[in-house]
């Protein structure tokens, strides 16, 4: 017989693209307020109680919905002129947990949990949506 433990599944999924960015609002001195760009790691993180079908949190194949809006609408752009926001990788990560909460979390099952946005292999930003709801 085997213990039966309580807890949470979650799978994470990770999706890549190129941009150019500029953070104006640092001073003239700095790097970053200069013209760059960036090849972005994106990890969605998602979470479920119970699993489906053959035993599933999502299927990945339900994420690729995902993937093409990173690159209809980011990849080969310049963020600063795409975004709503100050093309930071934490006002990133958010507004793609926005997205993904309006226009495919609805539509599948588990919960979106994280999303994280990697500029480089060592430097990453993480927005986590708050257990009450939504992002």
């Amino acid at each position: 017989m085997t213990a039966q433990l309580r807890g949470r599944f979650s799978i994470t999924k990770d999706f890549h693209f190129a941009a150019a960015h500029q953070l104006h609002s640092l001073g003239p001195g700095h790097k970053c307020a200069r013209l760059h760009g960036h090849s972005y790691h994106v990890e969605l993180l998602l979470t479920a109680g119970e699993l489906t079908g053959p035993g599933f949190v999502t299927d990945f194949g339900d994420l690729a919905p995902f993937g093409r809006f990173l690159e209809e609408n980011l990849d080969h752009r310049f963020l600063n002129e795409v975004l709503p926001c100050e093309p930071t990788s934490e006002l990133l990560a958010r507004y793609l947990a926005e997205w993904f909460a309006v226009n495919l979390e609805p539509k599948i099952p588990g919960r979106l949990t994280a999303v994280r946005v990697s500029e480089t292999p060592t430097s990453r930003a993480t927005f986590e949506i708050d257990e009450a709801g939504g992002a």
